[in-house]
C-alpha cells in the first residue's frame, strides 16, 4: 500500500506529461492544416509558443498556387511583416 502511495505522484506526473505532449502534437497538426476554431488556434499558440498557420498556407499557396490576388498579396504583407520582425528582433546574448 505504501508502495502505491509513493508512486502515484510520479506517475500522475508521467499522465499529465504525456496529455501536455498530445495535446501539442495535436496542435502541431492544426497549425499545418486547419484549426477547428479560433479559439483552439489562441490557445495553441498560447500554451505552445507556435508560428502562424498562415504561414504554413502561405508557403503552400506559393508552391502550388495562389487562389487569387487577394491571397497573393497578403501572403506577401505577411511575409514582409516577418521579415521586418526578424530584423528588428531581440538578439539575446
Amino acid at each position: 500500500m505504501c508502495l502505491i502511495l509513493v508512486l502515484s505522484p510520479s506517475l500522475a506526473a508521467s499522465t499529465e506529461m504525456s496529455t501536455r505532449e498530445q495535446r501539442r502534437e495535436q496542435c502541431v497538426v492544426w497549425m499545418m492544416s486547419n484549426y477547428p476554431s479560433g479559439i483552439e488556434e489562441v490557445a495553441c499558440v498560447s500554451e505552445f509558443s507556435l508560428p502562424s498557420a498562415f504561414m504554413f498556407k502561405c508557403a503552400k499557396a506559393e508552391r502550388n498556387g495562389y487562389r487569387d490576388e487577394v491571397q497573393r498579396k497578403a501572403c506577401v504583407f505577411f511575409f514582409a511583416k516577418s521579415a521586418s520582425n526578424a530584423e528588428n528582433g531581440y538578439v539575446r546574448n
